[in-house]
């Protein structure tokens, strides 16, 4: 007799039901066929497998054995069937990542596009938040995982380090800050900032380690302008507008270029703002949000596109 998938899930099937009628019904049998199929199974393997009477089958101790490897047989064709169909749902399939707003402006949709031309059926699901509203739609299975400044808590989050990009100072043209070439520490000292709510959340790496960018910006002698907003656009309005200069990572210059600003580098050695891409600990990620991944650190960072282009038009 050859022990089949469908006789292993026969075999289980009566011992987990104890009866052969039910049995029967779960492996849509009849009692008769399913009687003679473990009665082969026993003479296959040498020895009685059921202890039957008039009630009841139960396992024997080789039963219970047999049972446990039979378990594992399963278990493992299940994944194995399962891991072909995963690569074959990027006929279908769905994405769902969370991203810091400034990715978002042109580096990301950039690598979505390619992602889409590859495979267009799949579904992409783009949520543009706060770094920690990311991490909780990750915490909370929302999304296959986030692009993040922050990594998260070890026992809980799979951080990997995506890439590392500039900050900048942005400024109105005629800023005293406008004609640099680079920001250095002694440049801040007692220069008035604009913010974005989410400065406080953006962790940027310094010197010191790592730091909140507001408190970054304090320790190298900025001050606090007064002026607090909830949006990149609002940000590049008020710094366009005359108020006051503010820090933005080289993904976000796309959103100033549309205005009268200038972007001003700041010094490496000082600070830089690093992106992680984060899942939950644990959690094996789907063969689409797999191939997403493996896009993601192949394409260029942001600088080598989009936001090199929007450097040169803000310095115009």
């Amino acid at each position: 007799m050859h022990i089949s998938d469908h006789v292993l899930r026969c075999f289980l099937a009566l011992a987990d039901a104890g009866q052969f009628t039910v049995a029967a019904e779960r492996c849509h049998l009849t009692q008769s066929a399913l009687s003679q199929m473990i009665s082969r199974l026993e003479e296959r393997v040498g020895m009685q497998l059921f202890n039957r009477d008039a009630r009841s089958v139960t396992p024997t101790d080789e039963g219970r054995r047999f049972a446990e490897t039979a378990r594992r047989i399963t278990a493992d064709l299940d994944r194995a069937i399962a891991d072909l169909r995963d690569i074959a749902t990027l006929q279908a399939g769905q994405v769902a990542l969370a991203v810091v707003p400034s990715l978002a402006v042109v580096w990301l949709p950039q690598v979505l596009q390619q992602f889409h031309q590859r495979h267009p059926a799949v579904r992409l699901q783009l949520h543009d938040q706060s770094s920690v509203r990311c991490l909780e739609l990750v915490r909370q299975g929302v999304v296959d995982f986030a692009l993040n400044s922050q990594p998260g808590t070890p026992h809980e989050m799979d951080a990997e380090l995506l890439f590392e990009e500039s900050l900048y100072l942005v400024c109105p043209p005629n800023h005293p800050l406008a004609r640099e070439t680079q920001v250095t520490a002694r440049s801040l000292t007692g220069l008035p900032l604009l913010h974005t709510q989410g400065t406080d959340n953006m962790l940027v790496r310094t010197g010191k380690g790592m730091r909140g960018a507001r408190r970054a910006l304090y320790e190298a002698g900025a001050v606090d302008s007064g002026f607090e907003v909830a949006s990149l656009a609002t940000l590049a309005g008020l710094v366009a507008s005359g108020l006051g200069a503010c820090l933005a990572p080289e993904s976000a210059l796309p959103q100033f270029s549309l205005l009268p600003t200038r972007a001003v580098r700041i010094s490496p050695r000082m600070m830089t703002r690093p992106i992680y891409f984060v899942h939950q600990k644990g959690r094996t990620l789907s063969h689409a949000a797999r191939g997403m991944r493996e896009l993601l650190f192949r394409s260029p960072r942001p600088g080598s596109v989009g936001a090199s282009t929007a450097r040169a038009r803000s310095k115009k």
